[in-house]
């Protein structure tokens, strides 16, 4: 197979970055893994698609490497990843589907999304002010006790609005690392570049 071939097997177009690589791989796996496919070919599917995310995450023409060096090694790499890939691949078809989830293959697919973070942050702050305000706000215009909201509801709306709040934190700052780490090394690779 050739480095098209690794793309169209994971349905992406070959300019993806590597979040859109594991999105494409986590959602690819799990519909050919054969622990959750009954069809003759799903394993031969599976192996096929762990192959295509082995090698296209590793493949040189998406890292900082010199032309020269490209060259000198390519073949001798594309033969020795090609097999390390169907290999593991061959391995992970023949485990359950629970096992595989907690390979480091499919772990290495997690992603974050700042987005998603964003808009966890904003949802779980949102539970809370509203939580407050429309407590506030009903005491004040409440005319009996019976009109009284329940401060029971109140205290389990706060805990969910906090604990998804401090679930949202956790995140952000995976997220804010994993920034840090994708930028240290485009500056590494930029002086290594320049060296």
């Amino acid at each position: 197979m050739n480095l098209q071939d690794y793309y169209r097997i994971l349905g992406i177009k070959q300019n993806a970055t590597d979040d859109e690589i594991k999105k494409a791989y986590r959602r690819k796996a799990m519909e050919y893994h054969p622990d959750r496919n009954s069809s003759p070919d799903s394993q031969e599917m599976f192996i096929r698609v762990t192959e295509a995310y082995e090698y296209l995450m590793s493949h040189p023409y998406r890292r900082n490497i010199t032309e020269e060096e490209i060259m000198r090694n390519y073949q001798a790499w594309i033969d020795y990843r090609r097999e390390e890939a169907r290999r593991r691949a061959e391995a992970y078809a023949k485990a359950s589907y629970a096992e595989f989830r907690k390979s480091p293959v499919y772990r290495s697919t997690t992603v974050i999304d700042g987005t998603i973070v964003l808009l966890g942050l904003i949802l779980a702050t949102m539970v809370i002010f509203t939580t407050v305000y429309g407590y506030i706000y009903r005491m004040r215009i409440a005319d009996t006790p019976k009109e009284e909201p329940s401060m029971t509801l109140a205290a389990i709306s706060l805990i969910i609005g906090f604990s998804y709040l401090i679930i949202s934190i956790f995140y952000l700052s995976a997220w804010i690392a994993r920034q840090k780490k994708k930028r240290r090394k485009t500056e590494d690779g930029a002086q290594k570049k320049n060296n």
